[in-house]
């Protein structure tokens, strides 16, 4: 099945705040109040945003949120599908069309994820990419409050990825 890209708008606003929340509990385990539902939205809607509820049939099963980092709208921000929804293609459907978008004024659509979701990243080195643009590295003052869950080189150097990166 394919799905349809719909830029939110007013009347969508409503489905765009329960996804939100649906994507703040699943990927931090955090039970959002609706002032910062709506701050996510506010700002996910603002100029230099662009944000899509993913569409399957007359469902709304997830959304998209493209930004600008200072130039054209290249970052893929957040890709959300319902957990009931993933793992069916949903997610690649959902990029290869905002990268048929992007393509169309900027060289390169940039995604940022978090080291921990494995998932997301198999993903995306799945549709392609596997340009390193940028590296975030953190220190943790207290080493052992956090489980490693694997230890990665890069360019020699040696890092951690803990279950809260």
């Amino acid at each position: 099945m394919d799905i349809e890209l719909v830029l939110v708008n007013e009347s969508l606003k409503e489905k765009a705040l329960s996804l939100i929340e649906a994507f703040w509990l699943c990927h931090n385990n955090e039970v959002q109040n609706a002032d910062e539902t709506m701050e996510d939205y506010n700002s996910w809607t603002a100029s230099g945003h662009l944000f899509y509820l993913i569409k399957l049939v007359d469902k709304y099963i997830g959304f998209a949120h493209l930004a600008s980092r200072g130039a054209q709208i290249d970052w893929l921000e957040d890709l959300f599908i319902l957990p009931e929804y993933q793992r069916r293609g949903f997610g690649s459907q959902a990029v290869t069309m905002l990268e048929t978008q992007v393509k169309q004024y900027s060289e390169s659509l940039y995604i940022e994820v978090a080291a921990r979701n494995l998932p997301a990243i198999k993903l995306y080195r799945k549709l392609g990419y596997d340009c390193l643009n940028t590296i975030t590295i953190r220190k943790d003052f207290d080493k052992d409050k956090y489980n490693v869950k694997s230890q990665e080189t890069i360019a020699g150097m040696d890092f951690v990825i803990k279950d809260n990166c």
